[in-house]
């Protein structure tokens, strides 16, 4: 399967529009039409890691570097999608090696403790919640 072809059956699969794939990768959404038309033919990396996230695929898959699709189910992208949903983006710098939350206030350098402290009390809270409401709420079972 071709790379346009990837990106329009799993948007349609994920039961996303243009705009939406276009906001969470950072482009337009006549952007998107031309990557699913094979209009743009090379993506920048950055652009292919956006596209990738946005598609809860990985790179690799999108750009046919492997033969079977890697879909990201991992805690830390929910996380991190919650965070986009928030209007917060995590931005990993592998090469100069710094992590960056970026948000309407700014940009924070933090570090790999702090997403795994954050991703820690986000399970928890999850955690508790879903005791919670367990515990007040009917059992239900065949």
């Amino acid at each position: 399967m071709e790379f346009k072809d990837k990106i329009k059956n799993r948007r349609l699969e994920l039961g996303l529009t243009l705009e939406e794939v276009a906001k969470a990768a950072g482009v337009s959404a006549p952007t998107i039409l031309r990557y699913e038309n094979g209009d743009i033919k090379n993506v920048r990396k950055d652009k292919i890691k956006a596209l990738a996230d946005a598609l809860q695929l990985t790179p690799t898959y999108l750009m046919d570097w492997n033969e079977h699709p890697e879909i990201k189910r991992s805690f830390d992208y929910y996380m991190e999608m919650q965070l986009h949903l928030l209007g917060y983006k995590i931005i990993y710098d592998e090469e100069d090696a710094y992590i960056v939350l970026k948000g309407k206030e700014g940009e924070f350098e933090i570090t790999q403790e702090d997403l795994e402290e954050l991703s820690g009390e986000l399970q928890s809270f999850l955690n508790f919640k879903i005791f919670d409401l367990m515990q007040n709420s009917r059992k239900f079972g065949k």
